[in-house]
């Protein structure tokens, strides 16, 4: 695929992406990603999580994302007032087995300004089973003004993470489902879209595996985010 005609229309899409909080990329299934899924599972190992790895860097690499994306970002991330660098940045791959009960609506906001979903590997439900598709609510909450209002923020939406609290909370905000089945990938402003996962089932037809790229985030060196990142060991 000629990477610059992929993406042509950037200007158009981050045009919709601050106005409606999301937009979809063009699909990228056609990058060779059945073989990419096991290059970075086998660099996994048994983790569910592995940040920016080998094979996961040549693929951001073969998109071009530093020099046709960072840059716009960056860009619409200084008109919010962010100050950091272009290096601001968070890549980690997130993959999940058929079954994993960890890995299910725990809703959260993402530290950073924009997050962008990568679909590598969707498998296939049966027997009317979940394939860990993504729900979001898009400008769940105003962008946060300070440190202790985005703490707070995070602490407050933790009621809505679990199934109940999902459906509770959709009950009085737009939901918003992505399946990932078009392979187009999904950009969004991270700090103010509640987002989160449903299962994958056990009888799905093999793990799930995405790829998120976190761009600027805008609280202080030891932020809440910044923290939680280093708890986890990402």
């Amino acid at each position: 695929m000629d990477i610059q005609k992929y993406w042509e229309n950037i200007d158009a899409s981050l045009e919709i992406l601050m106005s409606n909080g999301v937009v979809k990329l063009p699909s990228i299934k056609e990058f060779g990603l059945n073989v990419l899924a096991q290059e970075i599972s086998h660099e996994m190992g048994e983790d569910t999580f592995k940040a920016l790895g080998a094979s996961h860097q040549i693929f951001l690499d073969k998109l071009s994302i530093q020099k046709y994306l960072t840059p716009k970002l960056l860009a619409l991330a200084n008109n919010l007032g962010f100050q950091g660098e272009a290096s601001d940045q968070y890549h980690i791959a997130r993959r999940v087995m058929p079954g994993n009960s960890q890995e299910m609506y725990r809703a959260h906001f993402d530290s950073h300004l924009f997050t962008l979903v990568l679909p590598i590997r969707i498998p296939t439900p049966f027997n009317e089973g979940d394939a860990g598709d993504l729900i979001y609510f898009t400008q769940a909450r105003n962008p946060p003004k300070s440190e202790v209002n985005n703490f707070l923020g995070k602490l407050y939406f933790k009621r809505f993470a679990s199934k109940k609290g999902i459906n509770k909370f959709a009950s009085t905000h737009t939901k918003m489902t992505e399946d990932f089945l078009d392979y187009e990938p999904l950009l969004f402003i991270g700090n103010t879209t509640l987002h989160t996962n449903k299962q994958v089932s056990l009888d799905c037809s093999g793990f799930r595996l995405t790829l998120l790229a976190h761009f600027f985030d805008p609280s202080p060196k030891y932020g809440i985010g910044k923290a939680l990142r280093m708890l986890r060991g990402r």
